[in-house]
């Protein structure tokens, strides 16, 4: 007796279910849902969107006061995985505060290791030092920045350009930032670049 008296509680939850799930899928309780998913992901978006101030290039409110604060740096990323080595940034800064930030790439990522100061042709990223930067230039359908290294060197016929992905000078992979990048320099007048690491 005891278990058909169970069995009849467990068939009615069986036919009241579907109307409990109805129930609690009303268009109010979805629409939460979605709207809570959707405000996650526009968050999301939007904080992917923020971009440093002077990302896109320079404009009059970043270029007031003295042009000797603008400097130029890049660095190549840390990271454990050896496919990511030449991976690095060019970052432009006005006296402490960073104004914009540019992936950029050097060297092959199959010789992170190479020697970067005295063995050119070697694959190897550019080498860590200061170095002038010359004005842009055209370089065919490209833009070229100058690179000469103020250390002894091997190295020579170093610049910024578009990519060919995996060359001893520095390359940015996107045209809108080396764009950018060439902006920078011709309205500050930056005419040296640091690597970092």
């Amino acid at each position: 007796m005891h278990f058909q008296a169970m069995l009849r509680i467990i068939q009615r939850l069986f036919l009241a279910a579907p109307l409990l799930l109805i129930m609690s899928c009303e268009p109010g309780n979805s629409a939460r849902q979605s709207n809570s998913a959707d405000n996650i992901k526009q968050r999301h978006a939007q904080q992917s969107k923020i971009i440093d101030p002077g990302q896109t290039g320079p404009n009059a409110d970043l270029l007031q006061g003295n042009h000797d604060d603008f400097s130029l740096k890049a660095r190549r990323l840390r990271s454990t995985d050896t496919m990511s080595n030449s991976q690095w940034v060019v970052e432009l800064f006005k006296g402490s505060k960073r104004l914009a930030l540019w992936p950029a790439i050097s060297g092959y990522n199959t010789n992170p290791t190479a020697d970067r100061r005295w063995s050119p042709g070697n694959g190897a990223a550019l080498p860590i030092g200061d170095y002038l930067l010359g004005q842009p230039e055209p370089w065919g359908t490209d833009i070229w920045l100058n690179l000469q290294p103020q250390f002894k060197t091997d190295r020579s016929g170093l610049g910024i350009h578009h990519c060919n992905p995996g060359s001893g000078c520095l390359c940015i992979p996107n045209r809108n930032n080396l764009e950018a990048i060439a902006a920078w320099v011709k309205a500050t007048g930056i005419n040296t670049l640091t690597v970092q690491n």
